[in-house]
């Protein structure tokens, strides 16, 4: 890569194989709106890097050093020689007084005195080796001594080991991880909510590591005399005024500030958000930001209303992106039917509101962080979506093994669902159906597949290829099935195929009974067994897996029968024949 001539020439054919092997990689999009300060030791090559990499992603570039000396007219040399901490100061204020999103090429001191001051920022690596420090600092005599009373080789020397120390305690982007990153474009800025009557600081680092970037605070469910700093000093803080006042406290540790008003903070106005109380039309939509600034963040968050027509927030986005920017607006619906409109909206959004973990969430319709990021990491922004449709499936491991994009779409019981899924038809290709739906979807058969094919889906039931795989794995030539649910139709459909009987007892004719050979269990995990039913002797099929399989093995062992487990078996064999399908969908 011709960037690579721009640094230590002594790195760079071993960043140059790093690129092209990280080119058969998967890379995650950089995030929208972030500010990308280079960084790293003097005489790296910021600055020589800084117009190729503006160029590479289309934005200006600031030198933070001429920057500096060009608001306070004096000379860098002289004024960190003679007064290094007023320096300091300036160049820390100059970099804060940047508009958010700048692409900033930092001074050689700036990693080392102002790490906090790159909160809520990408920190991007350059690399020098000690012997390439050295010999450009000998030849370049414009640069200030910095401390003067050591010979110089010694200072060289002193200077570079101490701040190698430092810029280790701060977290950074390597140069090539970046560049992979931003050839593979943008994506939104995560952001997880703040739960009422938990920890701050516990549950920011469990959002930081789980791969959010900001941590909203509502005032709405948070009390004023929490105390942020904690969790502030872990992930940057997205203050929300929503309802009650927010404490000067909260205020001053604030990276974002969101209200209905704009904010004026250090870096100009903040973001400002509506959340509207019915749908809106495009127009609507438009006419109620027109008298906001250009260079405003703007949210705009409404309730997705029917979903034949709730791609009308797409027209939405694009028109407040027209006005605003790129990076400067979000658009968000709201409801029980909202999250795959949510999932689209977010491939162009400057913020992704997320659920942490499946236990709570801010709002109806958000998705999972953790499916957010594997979204991310697989590196595919433009391909069709694939998604699991069902109710309690929060714990699906769908997501885990197919092709990404992949969401999981939880839907009230009684949801109409045949038009709901044709409603997603432009921008999903393909669905995995799961209870109580599987009878719902098409109205010709019971499916746990969906592809699309033109202008319609197409569905089959793949799990009778995992039944099958499970009913071998048990063993037999008569099964007798606990219930006769949603993957009764994929265990009689196998039987046929095997050869093999099939009893199907339901819960009422179970109490008071002994059953014996081999069983499968189809009922919930959630309920208990029947009164009365012994299993003593039995060798019993667990379709479910995961936690629910593990109740389902216990309540199967309290009944004196021995637990198989056929689940993964089921589960890889059913998902093999579902890529199989989604794969020529169209």
């Amino acid at each position: 890569m011709e960037l690579f001539s721009a640094i230590d020439p002594r790195l760079a054919r071993s960043l140059q194989s790093e690129w092209e092997r990280g080119r058969t990689r998967a890379h995650e999009p950089l995030p929208r709106g972030v500010t990308l300060a280079l960084v790293g030791h003097r005489a790296a090559g910021k600055s020589s890097l800084l117009p190729e990499i503006a160029r590479l992603l289309g934005r200006e570039g600031v030198d933070l050093d001429a920057e500096v000396a060009r608001r306070s007219g004096r000379p860098l040399h002289e004024w960190v020689t003679l007064d290094p901490s007023g320096f300091r100061l300036a160049e820390r204020t100059c970099f804060e007084s940047l508009p958010r999103g700048s692409l900033v090429a930092c001074g050689g001191g700036f990693l080392s005195a102002h790490p906090d001051a790159l909160r809520g920022c990408l920190a991007v690596l350059v690399p020098i080796t000690l012997e390439t420090y050295c010999e450009r600092l000998r030849s370049d005599t414009s640069r200030p001594r910095l401390i003067p009373e050591l010979p110089f080789e010694q200072e060289l020397r002193e200077v570079w080991f101490e701040r190698e120390e430092k810029h280790r305690r701060v977290h950074t982007v390597p140069l090539v991880d970046f560049l992979l990153s931003a050839a593979a474009g943008k994506r939104p800025r995560r952001v997880v909510t703040l739960p009422p009557a938990v920890n701050p600081r516990d549950f920011a680092f469990r959002a930081l590591h789980g791969g959010a970037e900001l941590l909203e605070v509502r005032t709405d469910l948070i009390p004023p005399e929490a105390d942020l700093a904690p969790a502030a000093r872990v992930l940057p803080l997205l203050i929300a005024e929503r309802g009650q006042p927010v404490p000067e406290a909260w205020r001053r540790l604030a990276e974002l500030m969101d209200g209905e008003s704009p904010w004026v903070g250090n870096r100009g106005l903040e973001l400002m958000s509506h959340h509207a109380p019915a749908p809106m039309t495009p127009d609507e939509a438009e006419a109620h930001w027109s008298e906001v600034p250009r260079g405003t963040l703007v949210k705009h968050v409404e309730p997705l209303g029917p979903v034949s027509e709730g791609w009308r927030l797409l027209e939405t986005q694009a028109r407040l992106q027209a006005r605003f920017g790129e990076d400067a607006v979000t658009v968000l619906t709201t409801g029980p039917l909202a999250l795959p409109f949510r999932a689209v909206l977010a491939r162009k959004n400057a913020l992704d509101y997320l659920a942490l973990d499946p236990t709570w969430s801010a709002a109806g319709g958000q998705r999972l962080l953790a499916d957010a990021v594997r979204e991310a990491r697989a590196g595919l922004p433009s391909r069709p979506r694939l998604a699991v449709l069902g109710h309690q499936i929060a714990l699906s491991r769908s997501p885990s093994i197919h092709p990404q994009p992949f969401d999981r779409i939880e839907l009230p019981p009684d949801v109409e669902v045949a038009p709901f899924v044709t409603a997603l038809l432009p921008h999903y290709r393909g669905f995995a159906v799961t209870s109580p739906f599987k009878r719902h979807v098409l109205p010709t058969a019971a499916v746990n597949t969906l592809w699309r094919s033109g202008s319609a889906f197409e569905g089959d039931n793949t799990d009778v290829v995992g039944a099958s795989a499970a009913l071998s794995k048990l063993g037999g030539s008569s099964f007798t099935v606990l219930g006769q649910g949603g993957v009764a139709d994929a265990l009689a459909a196998a039987a046929v195929q095997l050869g093999v009987e099939l009893r199907f007892v339901q819960r009422g004719e179970a109490a008071g009974k002994q059953l014996t050979g081999a069983i499968v269990w189809t009922w919930p995990s959630e309920l208990e067994a029947p009164e009365g039913l012994s299993l003593q002797g039995a060798r019993v099929g667990v379709i479910s897996y995961g936690a629910r399989g593990h109740r389902i093995a216990r309540q199967i062992r309290a009944l004196g029968g021995t637990p198989v487990w056929l689940g993964a078996r089921w589960f890889v064999k059913q998902a093999r024949a579902q890529r199989e399908r989604w794969e020529a969908a169209r």
